[in-house]
């Protein structure tokens, strides 16, 4: 049996008692979502619009046929439709076309968003959605071409439509459920990682109230980890290329139970081969160095030459800046899921195995490098390099995942990798400076 496979069959095997490796001491990086951090990132779906009378009724009727397959007039004789419930592509006629609806669900609405007519043909253009107010939901994307025939009526000639999946952003995550993941996964602690960095990414169009947003989502998962003071941390975030950036921090990390700090290289736009971006982020980790608060660095970018150059920069250039704080590399330099990026880490890798002191301080969260389909070559390459690293600078990770919860992450991780219990058992116990 393949290793994937057997990581299919038991990867929500719960550790019990009798299993000689215990559950991880943390969970070092974990997010929480606010409203206002659904909100932005939540896709905004276009306004409704208002449908002629008879263009309504076409739309109105295809919601009332839904999960039933009796033979109607709605579609024209030769109609076609993309048929997502099945195998085939494009069918067409009117008995193919029922058929299909027959397997589908009932119980959605279409919401046009906008239409045009001329003269005997129109399209419109509509999203399904279930529920109502708050647990709304925008299931798919439907497109429809009209024909008006011979006897007046609109009938549909044609119809595709594309499903979008359930956003894995679309409620809040607050601290209540988190702790309850980390009890299914018997983990003890939590590192809350805020988002707040990201109402100050390059991603987004910058807003005239950036930095109070940043700082208002640095209070909320104040708050919320305030909750827990015997459960959880907080680190606090920013944009390193913010002129605000060292003030945000010093202020946020004043707050109880705030202890770090969390930046992203990625969502910030760093460019670690513009020197003006290296000094700024130099800047950060000296300010944070000063005033002994550790970090959580997001290394990897949307740069796809990302790798060596990267890491070498970063090791010479702006590790030395804070020479006496853990900084912790997340996701082993990389983003997840899965493995990639290996010759970003490998310079961290061969610096440890040459003793080299820069690395004295660095810590690694493997947060969804290890999944459930790395080949063969990527589980070796993965071992490998954990080992040169260091099984004492490891450190679990689950990150914001609804598909993989802690307890399902730390299985996949004991699962997938051919360490010793011995080395399980270490990275399971291993407690950065800052939990201690």
């Amino acid at each position: 049996m393949n290793r994937t496979l057997l990581a299919a069959l038991v990867l929500a095997a719960a550790p019990t008692a009798a299993q000689p490796v215990p559950p991880p001491a943390g969970d070092h990086h974990l997010h929480l979502l606010s409203p206002a951090m659904v909100a932005l990132l939540t896709p905004a779906h276009p306004p409704a619009v208002q449908l002629p009378a008879e263009l309504d009724r076409v739309l109105r009727e295809r919601e009332r046929i839904a999960g039933t397959s009796t033979v109607t007039d709605l579609f024209t004789q030769d109609a076609r439709m993309v048929d997502i419930n099945g195998e085939t592509n494009w069918i067409r006629g009117r008995e193919e076309i029922h058929a299909s609806i027959g397997r589908g669900r009932p119980g959605w609405r279409l919401v046009p968003n906008a239409y045009a007519v001329n003269g005997s043909s129109a399209w419109i253009a509509a999203n399904t959605v279930r529920g109502e107010g708050a647990s709304l939901r925008h299931t798919s994307s439907v497109l429809f071409s009209l024909q008006k025939e011979a006897d007046g009526a609109w009938r549909i000639a044609a119809e595709s439509g594309s499903v979008r999946p359930p956003s894995r952003f679309a409620t809040p995550l607050q601290a209540d459920s988190l702790v309850r993941l980390l009890d299914a996964a018997g983990i003890r602690r939590g590192v809350v990682l805020s988002l707040g960095y990201l109402f100050a990414s390059s991603f987004h169009p910058t807003r005239p109230d950036e930095q109070e947003r940043v700082r208002a989502e640095n209070d909320w998962t104040a708050a919320q980890v305030a909750r827990y003071p015997d459960r959880l941390v907080g680190f606090c975030s920013v944009n390193p290329l913010k002129d605000y950036a060292v003030s945000e921090m010093d202020r946020c990390t004043r707050i109880p139970h705030m202890r770090g700090l969390k930046l992203h290289f990625g969502n910030s736009g760093v460019d670690l081969r513009n020197p003006d971006h290296v000094e700024r982020v130099r800047r950060v980790f000296a300010a944070a160095n000063e005033r002994r608060i550790p970090v959580v660095a997001h290394l990897w970018t949307v740069d796809p030459t990302y790798g060596r150059e990267h890491s070498e920069i970063f090791l010479d250039r702006i590790v030395p800046a804070a020479p006496d704080i853990p900084i912790q590399i997340a996701h082993m330099g990389a983003s997840g899921p899965g493995y990639h990026s290996d010759e970003a880490l490998a310079v961290f890798a061969d610096a440890a195995a040459a003793g080299d002191a820069r690395v004295r301080n660095l810590w690694y969260d493997f947060a969804t490098l290890v999944s459930a389909d790395l080949s063969e070559a990527q589980v070796e390459l993965a071992t490998r390099r954990i080992r040169q690293m260091g099984i004492e600078r490891m450190l679990f990770g689950s990150d914001l995942d609804p598909d993989v919860p802690p307890r399902r992450a730390w299985a996949t991780f004991r699962i997938m990798l051919p360490l010793s219990d011995d080395e399980f058992r270490a990275i399971a116990d291993n407690v950065p400076p800052y939990l201690r």
